[in-house]
């Protein structure tokens, strides 16, 4: 366990020291600020005759289609891409493996670290929005709701992430890899969409994961088959992933 918490702390540091993550970071949660400031122009248009809690009510559960699909998912790619198929293509992997770590702890400590940079940017986004959500006077409605959803949203983000690192194992350059995450990612979504009958067997389409225990009240054990499938997808993942991992020369 020291040696895969030492490993994990070195891929987090990796992620510490490239800016674009704080930059991503920043740029998403001024577009939750944004979206806190529609009720500044409602006000305006309506000449204050509109309540800004009926407007800010639950801010955050609306901003989380957005955090969800488009923000997360982005970092999760970058993250991956860089500790894995970007250290393999200019040989840097060498160095981590020259550590007293196997290759089982060094894959899924990459893979952690891609998932506490994605938790922690949840953490500091659901916080920029609660705090603007109160600032602009839309009181405190649906802020425990919303702690509640990302909390249960981190499950599948995490089968999420064990995806890409599967993806990266494939890929040869930075590049064609990100790209090739984004192509399945983007595939997947529409497949859940647009095909309803293999919807439910996807697992993208659990990625607001909150609304099988939040916003639909579904007896526990309807929702078995829907925890089995994505532990199984992320057991896949994972062992595919690492699989993959071992064979590759550095």
């Amino acid at each position: 366990m020291e040696t895969f918490l030492s490993s994990l702390s070195n891929e987090l540091f990796k992620l510490r020291r490239r800016k674009k993550y704080l930059v991503f970071l920043i740029l998403g949660c001024a577009i939750c600020v944004i979206s806190a400031l529609r009720v500044l122009l409602v006000n305006y248009l309506t000449d204050g005759s509109v309540d800004p809690a009926a407007v800010l009510g639950g801010l955050m559960s609306s901003n989380l289609t957005f955090i969800l699909l488009i923000f997360l998912p982005l970092m999760a790619v970058m993250a991956a891409s860089d500790l894995f198929v970007a250290e393999q293509a200019d040989h840097t992997i060498r160095f981590s493996l020259m550590r007293p770590v196997g290759k089982g702890k060094l894959f899924f400590s990459k893979a952690l670290a891609v998932f506490v940079l994605c938790a922690f940017d949840l953490a500091v986004m659901y916080l920029v929005t609660t705090l603007a959500q109160v600032g602009l006077g839309g009181g405190t409605e649906g802020v425990l709701t919303s702690l509640g959803a990302c909390l249960l949203d981190l499950i599948p983000l995490a089968v999420l992430i064990l995806f890409f690192c599967l993806v990266n194992q494939v890929g040869r350059g930075s590049g064609l890899t990100v790209l090739l995450c984004v192509v399945c990612y983007i595939g997947l979504l529409v497949l859940g969409t647009y095909l309803p009958a293999v919807g439910g067997l996807v697992f993208t389409g659990y990625l607001r994961w909150h609304n099988l225990w939040i916003g639909i009240t579904l007896p526990f054990f309807s929702l078995l088959p829907r925890i089995g499938l994505l532990a199984g997808y992320g057991l896949v993942f994972g062992c595919g992933g690492y699989w993959l991992f071992d064979r590759k020369e550095a």
